[in-house]
């Protein structure tokens, strides 16, 4: 469905990922992690066509439609929090143009051709299709579901949105993402400024809905609980595990060990080949296998080991109960 394929992207001298690749295939439920500043949120803009690659390719589909929930709240007044939502339905807001715009040539059928007639409703009944997939008749019903799923009690519903404060409004702007039923949802820190029951709701509505998933959290439960597959950002470099969280975090580390021997070992050959070098160099009677080794080396690409990622650990007194 998108593809991102040998791309590279940095600022300045500051370089995010190099030859980075990773697919998002329809249904996909995918958690997308690394470091602060490693790059995860820039994915979302490079998916979303708001920045750009220095190297490689990025494959999105035409009619793919796809939701971005960003923490940056997009302007928003002059509706409620209903009509707020239910604007962002996208493309079926189109589609009902499209229907209502056929459907008045057909009040004048008697003015089409016969050829023209069938094809007029074959187009109808495959927007009509499109209309119903999408949610079309019931988004006024699923907008007020997903506002009141994160919080927003009904008699709220018809509260301007002027009159929210930021958190709210951003519970509004997950809803209003979430209403417009995208094929992919790019979701970054959906949890922030929700309460427990409303992650709790959240989280029910991602394992049910049937288009791709991309999301980073730091609510390490919310995202194991939900995606199939991670892919991490981190070291300039992009790469893919197959699992939940808890599967990533073991193969991270088995994949780590792996290197942490294979590094261990090229170290070990190669100090035996520096050595056979500084030794011989002088001699004129190995002067074309010393040459030779010379460029061996030269060839090798040298096996580097990412630093780990400095976690802070903190130990409070516990406080007394109150009494």
């Amino acid at each position: 469905m998108i593809h991102l394929s040998g791309i590279a992207k940095g600022y300045g001298s500051r370089t995010l990922y190099r030859d980075g690749s990773f697919q998002v295939n329809a249904g996909d439920k995918i958690g997308l992690v690394g470091p602060n500043g490693a790059g995860k949120t820039t994915i979302f803009r490079i998916i979303m066509k708001e920045e750009g690659v220095e190297e490689g390719t990025v494959s999105v589909p035409e009619k793919t439609v796809i939701g971005y929930f960003s923490q940056d709240i997009a302007e928003m007044s002059g509706r409620s929090a209903l009509e707020e939502v239910m604007s962002g339905a996208g493309k079926v807001t189109e589609l009902a143009h499209s229907l209502k715009v056929m459907e008045k040539q057909l009040e004048n059928a008697a003015e089409l051709s016969d050829d023209a007639m069938q094809t007029l409703l074959e187009k109808y009944g495959e927007v009509q299709g499109e209309f119903e997939t999408r949610g079309g008749y019931d988004v006024e019903t699923r907008a007020k579901e997903n506002l009141t799923g994160l919080g927003i009690h009904p008699e709220d519903h018809d509260r301007m949105v002027e009159e929210f404060s930021g958190g709210w409004k951003m519970r509004i702007m997950l809803a209003k993402i979430l209403t417009l039923n995208p094929d992919v949802l790019l979701a970054d820190e959906p949890t922030n400024h929700l309460d427990l029951e409303s992650i709790i709701w959240l989280e029910s509505w991602m394992k049910s809905f049937k288009g791709a998933i991309v999301m980073t959290s730091h609510d390490r439960t919310f995202m194991n609980n939900i995606v199939t597959k991670i892919v991490e950002v981190a070291n300039k470099a992009i790469t893919t595990y197959g699992g939940n969280y808890d599967f990533y975090e073991r193969e991270r580390m088995v994949r780590r060990e792996q290197l942490i021997s294979a590094h261990s070992r090229q170290q070990d050959m190669l100090a035996k080949e520096e050595e056979f070098i500084a030794r011989f160099a002088a001699r004129a009677s190995h002067a074309a296998q010393v040459q030779s080794r010379v460029k061996k080396l030269e060839k090798i690409e040298r096996i580097e080991i990412p630093a780990e990622q400095q976690v802070m650990q903190f130990e409070f007194p516990k406080p007394p109960r109150g009494g």
